[in-house]
């Protein structure tokens, strides 16, 4: 009984070391996950920072357009490049018209009658009234197919929103989605700030057109370009989406933030939404 009860101990002793070694393993797992994502999150922000600060710069041949165009940047030993889009040359999801969303669906490569079907789903889906398009889709609709969600029947909350429509496949979201937004407010875009997607579902503009207008765009001397730009009262309220790519252990990391500048000083911009790949 003695030497059983030694080796009972000793199998509970073991037992507990490993238990606790395992934890240790666990929490130092966990810690350094948390550091490598904290330090992930502070080079989206200098990029969102860095961005900010350009487009605020009093001196007007400094400030950064917000146009797409790529800015370097290097922070705590990492290169970073930082696009600024201005939401103002996005199409906004809530306010644009049937034509632009038509138009934006063919230029994805859906043919007329499927353009038209899919817009009439997407308009449905936003629309308050319990009317629905002729090829839309309202609460039975999404019922009959057994999902576990309706329409919003109120403003998309977000691009990804986009998914849930009915008849929407990731194939067509991913050619869209670049080309949306929900936070410019307005119903027609500037072709001044708009990425070629956008460009190609203007009327009368082809894929040829689009890209050669924003590649005469791109080749225009930012300093010649914002020594007539906008002052910068005319920025307060707007949103813009800034991108910051850099590469981490072997991959790229890409984040999008969406803000909004302000009227104050002491915090010039709010976060309307924050991603990570």
């Amino acid at each position: 009984m003695p030497v059983l009860s030694v080796l009972w101990g000793l199998a509970l002793l073991t037992a507990v070391a490993l238990s606790l070694s395992w934890s240790s393993s666990v929490s130092y797992g966990l810690a350094h996950n948390g550091m490598a994502q904290a330090r992930l999150n502070a080079l989206v922000e200098a990029g969102v920072n860095a961005a900010v600060d350009g487009l605020l710069d009093p001196k007007a041949e400094r400030r950064w357009r917000a146009d797409g165009r790529p800015y370097k940047l290097e922070f705590d030993g990492t290169q970073l490049a930082i696009r600024v889009q201005d939401e103002l040359g996005r199409i906004d999801l809530n306010q644009t018209d049937e034509a632009m969303l038509n138009g934006l669906l063919q230029s994805a490569g859906l043919d007329a009658q499927a353009a038209a079907r899919l817009t009439d789903k997407i308009v449905d889906w936003r629309t308050a009234t319990s009317l629905k398009h002729l090829n839309g889709a309202k609460d039975l609709d999404y019922a009959a197919r057994e999902t576990d969600y309706h329409p919003r029947n109120g403003p998309f909350q977000s691009i990804d929103e986009l998914r849930l429509v009915m008849d929407m496949t990731p194939e067509i979201y991913a050619r869209i989605a670049p080309a949306l937004t929900v936070h410019s407010g307005r119903q027609f875009v500037d072709p001044q700030l708009a990425p070629p997607q956008v460009l190609r579902a203007l009327p009368g503009m082809t894929a040829q057109s689009a890209e050669a207008a924003a590649a005469a765009r791109a080749s225009i001397d930012n300093r010649a370009a914002m020594a007539e730009g906008q002052p910068l009262t005319v920025l307060r309220g707007r949103a813009f989406t800034i991108r910051t790519e850099f590469s981490d252990s072997s991959r790229t990391v890409v984040g999008d933030v969406a803000v909004r500048l302000t009227e104050n000083p002491q915090q010039p911009y709010w976060v309307l939404s924050w991603t990570t790949r």
